[in-house]
């Protein structure tokens, strides 16, 4: 006798109703995106998310027990669900990571007219489609642990809880938490106190967080020279642009046919020029540039010239060495290697907190990380301003206990290793 083939939404449902589901969510979600547009967080700002969160789950609780014996339910809570889910998810987490990402202050108006910024893939984490897949994993996770409670415990089911539990406290804190984030932006100059922060739509607002900024300082790479094509300013040789970085007095090198000595340097100097002279002197004062000596010689020049090439600064004008016609020699501006702020900081609960700050080494204070984030870029090395990033999330430690629940299971499942089968 054969066995006839199961038609779709026919009873048990497997993998097929599965991709039905998670596309059918994927397809409400891009519909909703092309009506009303990209989610706004604050609208579920606290108490509404928590209010959310917390039915979600009694909810689901209170379904799944009531409706036990339920097969839609069942399905929900096993692996024809899980797999189809978890399969769009990393779909659009592929096009998140293809896809140049807007910042969420973005607004709907502001963002490009393209095919990505429409279907909210140009603000993936706010976007219709990757909120509901969300959800959507959140009930089968919370269903698959309620499922596996109506069975015989056993020690082994410490890391199959740990990992699921774990995911499910990380991911709703995560889509939770994303509505009480604040980020705000603070510059501070050298020698004054500031509380008041920038946020993302550009209001002006006063923090319980004050920083007086006592010294900022920028580390630079040694200065380079390079060879350019006077009529483009495009660096020489055009295929393989070369640089010579510089090392000390008296070294020699060779660019793009150019042979350099270098003669004298000034870490610290004045470049004073009109329009025919260039003098350059050594002067410790606030907007000294870098200047450099060189001595160039090309095949063909009856003699090398000699004069000062320097990057100027906020101050004080460039200066170029002409080599002949078609060339010159030209200092770029130095690239900046680390910047760092000393700062003291201040609470309303009372906080007095010296401490220095730099680039990918925050500060945490009561609830607020404090990032390095930027400076004053048009006086380069001699910025007496620094801009600093607050960044407020309440909902951050919740996000990591469900991370450290996850390598919690993870590590006991690979002590515990798998079950023996019994002969």
């Amino acid at each position: 006798m054969k066995s006839r083939s199961r038609k779709i939404w026919e009873q048990p449902w497997g993998y097929a109703e599965g991709f039905i589901v998670a596309a059918g969510i994927l397809l409400t979600g891009l519909m909703l995106q092309l009506t009303v547009g990209n989610i706004e967080p604050a609208l579920f700002a606290s108490p509404v998310n928590v209010i959310m969160g917390a039915s979600l789950t009694a909810g689901l609780i209170a379904v799944y027990f009531l409706l036990p014996q339920n097969k839609a339910i069942k399905w929900l809570s096993g692996v024809y669900a899980a797999v189809p889910a978890i399969v769009v998810l990393l779909l659009l987490c592929m096009i998140l990571g293809l896809t140049p990402q807007l910042p969420l202050s973005t607004g709907r108006m502001q963002a490009s007219d393209n095919l990505f910024s429409r279907l909210g893939w140009a603000q993936m984490t706010t976007s219709w489609s990757f909120i509901l897949l969300c959800f959507y994993i959140l009930i089968i996770l919370e269903l698959t642990l309620l499922r596996r409670t109506r069975k015989k415990q056993s020690w082994r089911d410490i890391g199959f809880y740990l990992n699921h539990l774990g995911l499910f406290v990380a991911l709703l804190a995560g889509l939770s938490g994303s509505a009480d984030l604040k980020r705000f932006t603070m510059s501070v100059q050298e020698g004054q106190v500031e509380w008041r922060g920038t946020g993302q739509s550009g209001e002006t607002i006063e923090l319980p967080v004050a920083i007086q900024l006592d010294t900022f300082r920028i580390e630079e790479y040694p200065p380079r020279l390079v060879v350019v094509e006077n009529m483009t300013g495009k660096i020489l040789p055009a295929a393989h642009p070369e640089s010579y970085h510089f090392v000390e007095i008296g070294k020699t090198a060779r660019l793009a046919d150019v042979s350099l000595e270098i003669m004298d340097y000034l870490p610290h100097a004045a470049i004073l020029r009109d329009s025919t002279f260039v003098n350059v002197v050594p002067m410790m004062m606030e907007g000294a540039g870098t200047a450099i000596k060189v001595k160039a010689a090309k095949p063909g020049m009856e003699q090398p010239v000699e004069g000062w090439v320097s990057s100027g600064s906020y101050l004080f004008p460039h200066s170029t060495l002409p080599v002949d016609e078609f060339t010159s020699i030209v200092m770029p501006p130095q690239e900046v290697k680390k910047y760092k702020s000393f700062v003291t900081l201040y609470s309303e609960k009372g906080t007095n907190l010296q401490a220095v700050i730099e680039v990918n080494k925050p500060l945490t204070v009561e609830e607020w990380m404090i990032y390095q984030y930027s400076y004053d870029n048009s006086k380069g090395k001699h910025s007496d301003v620094s801009i600093f990033e607050l960044v407020r999330d309440p909902w951050l430690k919740v996000v990591y206990t469900g991370i450290f629940m996850l390598l919690a299971g993870a590590l006991f499942l690979f002590i515990a290793g798998p079950k023996k089968r019994t002969a």
